[in-house]
């Protein structure tokens, strides 16, 4: 099962977070996109040596996550740029481009909802997947995921989420204050998917 996993992308623990449990994801057998990780296509193991050759990044850089992680890594760090990388421009077509790329194939989306207020782009992406689930059925649904103690203490209180976004994500899926729970969830809908076959 391909999903979407959307959240803010801005700091390194929120990165982090959504790096570590896409690999559990993974190891779960669904494959989720990230979007901060798109640009690991264009790291190509040749790509990277070249890289290496031309003293842009050194070997030592390539320690300890897969070495295109690892480049990505030294790109968010500033140590390297895009153009040195050979990626992409940078505008928000190319983001909106790449994202849609991961978001409308997707079978479903796991959505961090943490915040005072769910992130817009995520809130955008949870909304353009409600109305790719109108046209395609298939499509499974969306888990939110609250992870932020302000949100759970109001989890009576539907999380403290905008009552427009909780109202989509009450249609779509459960919301979830813990990850576990998410990816029970996302695994009875790769079984599910995998009986329709």
């Amino acid at each position: 099962m391909k999903i979407y996993f959307a959240g803010p992308l801005f700091t390194p623990y929120v990165r982090g977070f959504i790096e570590e449990h896409a690999e559990i994801l993974r190891q779960n057998g669904i494959e989720p996109f990230v979007p901060h990780e798109s640009a690991i296509k264009y790291l190509t193991p040749e790509k990277i040596e070249s890289l290496v050759s031309d003293g842009i990044i050194s070997k030592d850089d390539l320690v300890g996550d897969s070495e295109a992680r690892a480049v990505l890594k030294l790109m968010r760090d500033g140590k390297v740029n895009r153009e040195d990388l050979g990626l992409p421009e940078f505008s928000a077509k190319s983001v909106f481009d790449v994202d849609y790329e991961g978001l409308a194939p997707a079978d479903a989306v796991l959505a961090i909802l943490d915040g005072t207020q769910v992130d817009d782009g995520t809130a955008c992406e949870i909304g353009i997947f409600y109305g790719l689930m109108l046209k395609d059925p298939s499509k499974k649904g969306i888990v939110g995921l609250v992870t932020d103690s302000r949100g759970i203490r109001k989890k009576d209180k539907g999380f403290g989420l905008n009552m427009f976004v909780l109202g989509v994500l009450e249609e779509c899926g459960p919301i979830y204050d813990n990850f576990d729970d998410a990816l029970k969830q996302l695994k009875t809908w790769a079984a599910e998917l995998e009986n329709e076959k």
